[in-house]
């Protein structure tokens, strides 16, 4: 073999081995994602009508979801640490529920917020609560009516617009389930610093 074909494949291999240190393979809940190193795969998925829950995955793990028995009408929120994806609280919050309003006020600068609705996300959605989501980058929450689907991945001191947020609304013309329109999906690559 030529010195220059040798030189040519171990330049080719050590360019391999920077770009998988660049990229971590995500295989699971997220397998469709393969994300940059320092940033975490991720889905969310809102609930269908009020008879399939949503599903909320992070970093291959499936954090919120029917399988796991801890999803609910209304709100269903995971709230994360940044920098390492540590799983800080998650919770879902109806219309019976007390403490959405300073579940959100415990979130510090850098927190990663996933949120998914289920049934009706709009009876908890006061004016306060409305801004603090826009604080995180939600450019849709003014817009949430009754029985709309809205998936949304924000940070608390984001201060910009979130890439990962949809909002199908409710219009009996063009829902797929009756009185609920189709399930909102949205999934891709959150960094992990903001």
């Amino acid at each position: 073999m030529s010195v220059k074909k040798q030189h040519s494949m171990q330049s080719e291999e050590s360019s391999m081995m920077r770009l998988q240190g660049l990229f971590e393979s995500h295989s699971g809940c997220c397998q469709h994602k393969v994300c940059p190193a320092d940033h975490y795969a991720f889905l969310l998925r809102s609930g269908a009508a009020n008879v399939v829950g949503p599903k909320i995955c992070f970093d291959n793990k499936i954090i919120m979801g029917g399988s796991q028995n801890n999803v609910g009408w209304g709100l269903n929120i995971v709230l994360l640490k940044g920098e390492t994806g540590e799983l800080l609280r998650c919770n879902y919050f109806n219309r019976y529920s007390r403490g959405l309003l300073n579940f959100l006020k415990m979130v510090q600068a850098g927190n990663i917020i996933l949120v998914a609705s289920y049934e009706d996300p709009t009876v908890l959605l006061t004016d306060e609560i409305r801004e603090i989501f826009a604080g995180m980058g939600s450019t849709m929450i003014r817009s949430v009516k009754y029985r709309d689907s809205w998936v949304f991945a924000g940070a608390a001191g984001m201060n910009k617009q979130s890439l990962f947020e949809k909002l199908i609304t409710n219009d009996e013309k063009t829902n797929a389930y009756g009185a609920w329109p189709e399930m909102g999906e949205v999934g891709g690559c959150f960094p992990r610093k903001i």
